[in-house]
């Protein structure tokens, strides 16, 4: 609800003040809220009100059922702009917050169905504020506020928001893990010499690799040159040697094996360093590193057992030089495009595996792309040579460089063979299709549930308590009365009593009818309508006399139906064309039943794909305006005062679930003071 000005009135001392959040609270119309006006508060929304307003400390508070909102100066920063402020003032919460409202309507609960307190530090909840949704992290306590009896009427929620706080801490843990991420990520071993003193220095992972001691910072250069394995001492003393003259311009570079002194591990490392020297052209520093290859070492040895792997690869594999011939297809690649093991694959062009339309395409397209940008990806398609077959790959090129230059000398790819693929996504698809249909007739299925649940819920604690309501108060004057009371009147309460139990019971018993269309047993049997209709007229004989109702029917046909649901929906039309019949008027009702093609009317075209059954039910009655066609089949829904005509509201209802549970339609066309027509459509099958 918008805040909305009224009419000026003395304002009470707890609404005194407040800053701009007292102004608008003063100002808010509370009429149009279930709170009512400020006067008419308890004590304690007035106290925890003039508390909020006043306090410098961020405060937020829900109150009532529907969670009525206030809060204070010290919070409205945190609503920032273009956002809910000051919509939220005198807003129910479910309105105000529906971004994270699963998150802190549990929270909500507790306070207010259990009286827990609740405490959150650094907690991310993200609100729409200044035109957009933001993270915003809070630090905040949920307490109860209770009444005088000890009833839970609000929740009080006391917060400071720490967004500022948090993303500062974050940007310092991102940079420092960055920062040690590098450090990492370069996983190399860092040394010092001094060629005057001998003093030799390394970081932690040099120590490490070598198995020295980790806490000495000087270490001794003969463990060092000890840990290097014994073949390949001398080259590396060699090199050291060239590196510390002159001559060499100090660049030092070398691989070689070690060997840790305390677990025997032996790692390849490829030592880079630089010697710097004074004016005499001597050498004062020597400072390099150390970088483990020992998998990369390990990788140059696994090349041939990789080609291995390659031709025996169940994907097309591929070299293609600059010329534009083949130079290798492996074994698989051969099988797919219909080439001998022993062919000469550089002698075959490669126009002879594609189609003239793929040849263009690889040579405008794929090719100067993995030229120019090194890859080319995308689904591909080749024709197999002796069958003439088109078949879909997914291609992958690389441009192959040389290791020294750079320069490009040939494109490698990968080919899958995309049919079994294909033919399984096309299988998935099918069963996709075939799932999402089930799930849309679940998710309609569970919405016309949940509005059942809805009604239900009304019903409950409107409709069965309004007789108990009026039970209660006349026992309570038949109490009060005690030996005096008036005989007169006691028969008038007793009358009154009874009544009320009796549309108790009625409503009783139709959400019982309601509630069986689910949860019984739904097994359909054929069943003749003439049979069927012959049981109803029976049942409602007594009102039937009383009213001289006339009930004309054609031949009805044998349908395939739930028996007792088909009893109940010609009840229920029945019953209904009899009670909204006037007062001066004898009751007529005229049911006929014609089979139909799909297009003959709207309702059928739109719902049904082949012919169809239409049943009608027409009545004398009151009937209805059109607005209120589709109304009259919701749940406990009148259009007349119960007063007036008497029912539940639920009889529609049901009509409406049992044609629905037939896989048909219903639909009522009425006239007010003319009558109502009420029309089935069910589907062929039924018959």
């Amino acid at each position: 609800m918008k805040n909305q000005p009224h009419q000026v009135e003395t304002i009470p001392a707890f609404l005194e003040g407040g800053g701009e959040m007292g102004a608008l609270t003063r100002k808010y119309d509370w009429t149009s809220t279930s709170l009512g006006s400020f006067r008419n508060w308890p004590l304690n929304l007035q106290l925890v009100v003039s508390t909020l307003l006043h306090s410098r400390f961020p405060m937020f508070l829900f109150w009532g059922p529907e969670l009525i909102q206030f809060y204070n100066d010290a919070y409205r920063p945190s609503l920032g702009t273009n956002g809910k402020h000051p919509a939220a003032l005198g807003q129910r919460a479910e309105e105000c917050w529906p971004e994270i409202w699963s998150r802190i309507k549990p929270l909500l609960d507790k306070v207010m169905q259990h009286g827990e307190t609740v405490w959150y530090e650094n907690l991310c909840l993200p609100i729409y504020r200044n035109g957009a949704l933001e993270d915003v992290y809070w630090t905040f306590s949920y307490s109860p506020v209770k009444g005088e009896q000890g009833t839970i009427d609000g929740a009080l929620v006391v917060c400071t928001e720490t967004t500022a706080s948090v993303l500062a801490a974050n940007k310092i843990k991102e940079t420092s893990d960055q920062l040690s991420f590098a450090i990492d990520a370069a996983e190399l071993a860092t040394w010092d010499f001094n060629p005057v003193t001998r003093c030799f220095r390394g970081n932690f992972r040099l120590r490490e690799w070598f198995g020295l001691d980790g806490s000495a910072e000087d270490i001794a250069l003969q463990s060092a040159m000890d840990a290097i394995a014994e073949k390949d001492r001398a080259a590396v003393r060699k090199a050291i040697e060239r590196a510390l003259q002159i001559s060499s311009g100090g660049n030092y570079e070398i691989e070689y094996t070690i060997t840790n002194a305390k677990t025997g591990q032996e790692r390849i490392v490829r030592a880079k360093g630089k010697a710097l020297f004074d004016n005499e052209q001597q050498p004062y520093r020597f400072t390099g590193t150390l970088q483990d290859i020992t998998a990369e070492v390990f990788g140059r040895n696994q090349r041939q057992k990789l080609l291995k792997l390659v031709d025996n690869s169940v994907d097309l594999m591929s070299i293609l030089e600059l010329n534009g011939t083949n130079s290798y297809i492996n074994a698989a690649g051969r099988d797919i495009l219909g080439i001998s093991q022993d062919a000469d694959v550089s002698q075959i062009p490669i126009s002879d595996f594609h189609t003239p339309d793929q040849i263009a395409f690889v040579e405008s397209n794929i090719i100067p792309t993995v030229m120019g940008k090194g890859r080319w990806a995308g689904e591909f398609a080749i024709r197999h040579g002796q069958t003439g077959e088109i078949i879909p790959l997914y291609n992958n090129c690389h441009r192959i460089d040389d290791l020294e230059t750079g320069e490009p000398i040939g494109v490698g790819a990968v080919m899958r063979d995309m049919r079994p693929e294909l033919n399984a996504r096309k299988i998935l698809e099918e069963k996709v299709k075939e799932r999402t249909k089930e799930l849309q007739q679940l998710n309609e299925e569970l919405e016309k549930k949940n509005q059942d649940l809805a009604s239900f819920a009304y019903v409950s604690s409107h409709d069965l308590q309004e007789p108990l309501r009026k039970i209660n108060t006349f026992i309570s004057r038949i109490e009060e009365a005690g030996n005096n009371a008036d005989p007169v009147k006691l028969k008038e309460y007793f009358r009154k009593i009874k009544n009320s139990a009796t549309r108790m019971q009625q409503l009783i018993n139709d959400l019982l009818s309601f509630s069986r269309l689910d949860t019984s047993d739904t097994e359909k049997e054929p069943t003749d309508l003439n049979v069927l209709l012959a049981s109803v007229r029976s049942d409602l004989s007594e009102s039937i006399k009383r009213t001289g109702a006339v009930i004309e029917a054609g031949n009805l046909p044998t349908l395939n139906v739930v028996k007792y649901q088909f009893h109940q929906l010609f009840t229920n039309l029945i019953s209904n064309a009899i009670k909204f019949t006037g007062v001066d008027n004898t009751p007529m009702i005229t049911i006929s039943a014609t089979t139909s093609q799909a297009g003959e009317e709207k309702i059928a075209e739109s719902h049904f794909s082949g012919g169809y059954l239409h049943i009608r039910v027409q009545d004398n009655g009151i009937g209805f305006e059109e607005q209120y066609s589709q109304r009259i089949f919701e749940v406990f829904q009148r259009l007349h005062d119960k007063n007036q005509y008497e029912g539940t509201g639920i009889g529609l209802s049901i009509c409406k679930k049992v044609v629905e549970n037939h896989e048909g339609v219903i639909r009522a066309e009425g006239i007010p003071g003319k009558g109502a027509c009420f029309h089935i459509y069910l589907p062929m099958e039924n018959e």
